[in-house]
């Protein structure tokens, strides 16, 4: 196979994992919360939040490695679903804590309960060596997309990252 299928094919199985029919199952499978399903991104921060315990705004931001505007939509959107709830630090007044509360527990915990047996039954296809050469190349991956972004600077314009 030449370097341009193989290329050709991981592509397709990135998208696929973002956006394909799969992903909305997936979604579906592992975030749905009685009648409603939340985004995943809104999971990533209730899971965070949870697993962390209360912190600042900023601190979530950062956790997620998202904007503070998009820390700010996801946690109101959290809160009206009575999973967070936001309160003035006592340290600063300025800055807002957010903190789980007890039926986001509830929801985080039904989504990690879903997502370990989901890997579970999805790695069972793979032997455990398989399962170790997936780790490792899927954290390789990671890793040069993220030099690969850092190379691009911050305008995803930037004609400089196009190189033959």
């Amino acid at each position: 196979m030449t370097d341009a299928a193989v290329r050709w094919r991981i592509g397709r199985a990135w998208r696929e994992l973002r956006r394909g029919a799969s992903a909305i199952r997936v979604k579906d499978a592992f975030y749905s919360i009685g009648e409603e399903s939340l985004d995943m991104a809104l999971a990533d921060a209730l899971s965070v939040i949870c697993q962390q315990g209360p912190m600042r705004m900023g601190e979530l931001a950062e956790a997620l490695h998202i904007t503070p505007a998009s820390t700010t939509r996801a946690v109101a959107c959290l809160a009206d679903k009575g999973y967070v709830q936001r309160t003035k630090s006592a340290e600063d007044q300025r800055s807002i804590v957010v903190s789980s509360t007890e039926s986001g527990r509830a929801a985080y915990q039904i989504i990690a309960d879903r997502l370990r047996y989901g890997i579970d039954r999805i790695l069972g296809e793979f032997s455990p060596s398989e399962q170790q050469q997936l780790a490792d190349l899927l954290e390789r991956f990671l890793h040069a997309i993220d030099d690969f972004v850092l190379e691009c600077g911050q305008s995803p314009n930037d004609p400089t990252i196009i190189r033959e």
